[in-house]
């Protein structure tokens, strides 16, 4: 029987406070924007009814589902699975740089996800990706497994989600640069009984359909974000 995985990312970060002190990568919250998108998708994702439903772990993926289960019938309260090994790729120092070589350090940011990655490249200098690819690949596997389900909610994030669509696609290490994820996207995935699966949508943004306001990517915007809180922390 064909099942299906509508696969999420978390809504928008805010990964600097308002006074430019950086906030930890685990615990980054949704700021309003990443809540107005999660209830989008939780309105588009009503009708549906679900078996598995499955976050990361870190606090922005949980909120996520939150707000898109929040949607659901009354007196619906399905169990929420943590699977950890879906959490997102693990950065060195992200939130500082040293001087003011922002075109220094906009190439640096900008190569984190390829082109021309192999397995022991660094995410950032952080987690290798046969590391991240391997235990993203384990919990992936575990979930196709497991025979319980015919539609899966999972809520992850950016470079997870392109990983799993590469999978698919049959596409190696540089499909990830070549695919991107918004905050607040769904992508919808259908599995067949050998594991095989077709994508039927990708990247879709319910607050912005025709991606109007979605010039720049993730790592643009991650960028620019850390430009700004440096500016503040620095002041001329």
């Amino acid at each position: 029987m064909q099942r299906r995985i509508y696969l999420l990312r978390h809504g928008d970060v805010s990964y600097f406070s308002s006074d430019g002190q950086p906030v930890s990568f685990q615990h980054a919250a949704l700021n309003d924007h990443g809540i107005a998108q999660a209830i989008a998708l939780g309105e588009i994702l009503a009708p549906i009814g679900f078996q598995k439903y499955i976050f990361s772990g870190l606090l922005r993926s949980h909120q996520t589902m939150d707000l898109v289960v929040g949607k659901r019938e009354a007196g619906s309260s399905p169990d929420f699975f943590a699977y950890p090994d879906f959490g997102e790729i693990q950065p060195g120092a992200i939130h500082t740089f040293p001087g003011t070589d922002f075109d220094h350090w906009k190439n640096y940011f900008l190569s984190a996800l390829g082109p021309g990655l192999n397995f022991d490249s660094r995410f950032m200098g952080g987690e290798t990706f046969f590391d991240f690819t391997n235990r993203v690949n384990l919990s992936l596997s575990t979930l196709l497994e497991d025979s319980s389900w015919t539609n899966a909610l999972v809520v992850a994030h950016s470079v997870v989600n392109r990983w799993i669509l590469c999978r698919f696609l049959g596409l190696g290490l540089d499909g990830i640069h070549a695919l991107e994820q918004d905050s607040g996207c769904m992508n919808v995935i259908d599995i067949f009984p050998d594991g095989k699966g077709i994508i039927r949508l990708m990247n879709y943004t319910p607050v912005d359909r025709a991606k109007v306001y979605l010039r720049k990517n993730t790592l643009e915007m991650l960028f620019e974000q850390s430009v700004e809180a440096h500016k503040k922390n620095n002041p001329t």
